[in-house]
């Protein structure tokens, strides 16, 4: 009687420890996609929300925010990340995350890699747009895979309205590009190929997320912002079979319920920004306008271009209507000034020649 209550008591005690270890595994299965938030208390407050992929191939974690990859570092219900963010004055630095995991969650505090010292917080008080060291919380939260068989409707959401911008995504310096993108970059020259400095327009991507004005019927839906003006088309329109690139390309909407999504291709070769990183004309956006209970409008956007990056970079902003009472100029630009420089500096006849030379 007594070696079978021992043995029951043994299996019993085995079956309680392999519970624990799934139970375990899974509470700390930190593979999948997440919506990370961030709360900034120094170096200018801010919330942010971001996207984070976190991989694990034989063992070995790789992760991205917003399309960028990242430092990462995991050991059981703690992890340890850096990511590379622009200063509210547009450079670089790079955000060290620490966490744990719990019940599902994760959240934790960011801040440099070692201690701030007295001297990087009083720099920070004074100048916090260009504060390098900024502190704070964050938190990421598993997000829910969409459904693959979400059908268009016509459940829709009028947009018309002035809006305003309540919050920015996260933004990323670097992101996973291709060989062929890293060669474009080394020989990318941001004051002559950064097409604004020449008053051209900076493209989709560049320029996404300003606040719009935005007027819609029921075949299309016109955004306009200080510069240009988009058109998103919700009928069966196409466009030209032999039609151009355009620099906000050629946009078609349908609706997933009360989620309005945007395809957008023939879109003329740009760059993502003032690092350079190119965009190719075969590449397509994908945008998702998503309204929330208290009227906020979400959207996010994913740039496929697999000439050019090895992940889809993200970007995402939050959009709310505001009251129609300011008066809007077109934006000035003067492009005599770049190509006056360039004279002055003896420059424009060898990028003239070189421009010749490619050609031929």
């Amino acid at each position: 009687m007594i070696n079978k209550f021992l043995t029951k008591l043994i299996i019993c005690l085995l079956n309680f420890f392999l519970i624990s270890i799934n139970a375990n595994t899974q509470e700390f299965n930190f593979e999948g996609d997440w919506q990370i938030r961030i709360t900034q208390e120094t170096g200018g407050k801010r919330n942010q929300d971001g996207f984070l992929k976190i991989q694990n191939e034989n063992g070995k974690y790789n992760a991205f925010i917003q399309g960028g990859p990242i430092k990462i570092k995991i050991n059981n219900d703690s992890i340890e990340m850096a990511a590379d963010d622009w200063t509210g004055g547009s450079m670089p630095f790079e955000r060290y995350y620490r966490g744990r995991m719990i019940k599902g969650e994760m959240s934790g505090v960011f801040g440099p890699e070692n201690d701030i010292t007295e001297e990087q917080k009083l720099l920070c008080q004074k100048i916090p747009l260009g504060c390098p060291f900024p502190e704070g919380s964050w938190t990421a939260k598993r997000l829910e895979k969409e459904s693959v068989t979400a059908k268009p409707s016509n459940q829709k959401i009028n947009f018309t309205g002035k809006w305003g911008i309540v919050e920015r995504g996260m933004r990323r310096w670097t992101m996973d590009l291709t060989d062929k993108a890293k060669k474009w970059n080394e020989e990318f020259d941001v004051e002559l190929d950064l097409p604004r400095q020449r008053c051209v327009s900076s493209g989709f991507v560049n320029g996404f997320g300003s606040a719009p004005e935005i007027f819609q019927d029921k075949n299309k839906i016109t955004i306009i912002t200080s510069s240009e003006v988009r058109r998103i088309y919700l009928d069966d329109r196409v466009p030209p079979k032999y039609s151009d690139w355009y620099p906000l390309g050629f946009s078609s909407g349908t609706w997933e319920n009360e989620t309005l999504v945007v395809r957008t291709k023939n879109l003329m070769p740009s760059v993502r920004g003032f690092m350079g990183d190119p965009i190719s004309s075969n590449a397509e956006i994908i945008e998702r306008f998503e309204m929330n209970e208290d009227g906020i409008l979400n959207v996010h956007m994913t740039l496929h271009d697999p000439e050019n990056y090895k992940t889809p970079p993200v970007s995402t902003v939050k959009w709310k209507r505001v009251k129609d009472e300011s008066v809007v100029f077109p934006l000035l630009c003067d492009p005599d000034s770049f190509y006056r420089q360039i004279y002055e500096e003896d420059d424009l006849m060898n990028i003239l020649s070189a421009g010749t030379a490619d050609t031929n």
